[in-house]
């Protein structure tokens, strides 16, 4: 199985299928990676991604793995409704398989995956359903030290199922929203996160605590704008803002609430 070497860890991946069958072992080189496939193949209903992770440092690791959202089929389950049409993902890490929709694994001690020097790890799956939908959804796994995502490394993956083009979208016809960082962080009261609509119609914001609750979402239509983001209810912890059109484009940005 090929590698992706950095400073901090190595992500191994093969491509399979919930039953097992292997469908591809392909080069990290790439920092995207690719799975095409038919919904008219009904082992393509449930598409599983394994990753083995390898401690390439000198000192013990404390990892967890925080999941981002690139691009989304439409409609898309998130946040999950069990009667709810649309694809879904969701993602095991160490010893818990996490409901679906969460975007980051829990930070508690029993949850993070230690691994000592040149140590591997191979409890990561990445599951992804597409329930019918056709088109590409982009994700993208972080593998990092507690509450330091720039020092891990990570992984984007499309799942192109009948796809026209097996690519994300970056044509003019569909406009990228765009947004800038939120400040202050952490957020202790009230920060702000300006965005810019780039000529897109309108676009949902919305935000989610680390279990893939939703915890506000709002409309936005202004070309250009502030949301001020009020954690003052909020419990302590990791939580993911997105940012998408109805055509499946957005952005994520994370960030901590702190009381």
């Amino acid at each position: 199985m090929n590698e992706l070497k950095s400073l901090f860890i190595a992500v191994s991946m093969s491509f399979c299928l919930l039953a097992g069958t292997a469908i591809a072992q392909p080069s990290l080189v790439d920092p995207i990676e690719v799975f095409e496939g038919s919904l008219s193949d009904p082992e393509n209903a449930e598409i599983a991604i394994h990753w083995d992770v390898t401690n390439l440092t000198e000192d013990t690791l404390q990892l967890q793995v925080t999941r981002y959202i690139s691009q989304l089929v439409s409609p898309y389950n998130l946040p999950y409704v069990e009667e709810n049409e649309g694809a879904y993902d969701r993602f095991c890490w160490g010893p818990l398989c996490y409901p679906v929709g969460t975007f980051s694994s829990f930070d508690d001690d029993f949850y993070l995956v230690s691994l000592a020097p040149e140590e591997t790890d191979s409890t990561f799956i990445a599951d992804y359903y597409p329930a019918g939908v056709a088109g590409v959804t982009a994700l993208e796994y972080c593998f990092h030290p507690v509450n330091d995502v720039d020092a891990g490394t990570c992984q984007m993956v499309l799942f192109c199922l009948d796809a026209e083009n097996c690519a994300l979208d970056v044509g003019e016809e569909t406009p990228a929203v765009s947004g800038e960082a939120i400040f202050p962080q952490p957020v202790v009261g009230i920060s702000s996160f300006p965005y810019h609509l780039n000529g897109a119609n309108s676009a949902t914001m919305s935000i989610f605590d680390s279990n893939g609750r939703e915890v506000e979402t709002a409309q936005l239509t202004s070309q250009h704008g502030v949301v001020y983001i009020d954690a003052s209810l909020w419990e302590s912890g990791f939580y993911i803002l997105t940012l998408t059109t109805n055509e499946g484009t957005g952005i994520s940005e994370r960030f901590v609430v702190a009381h």
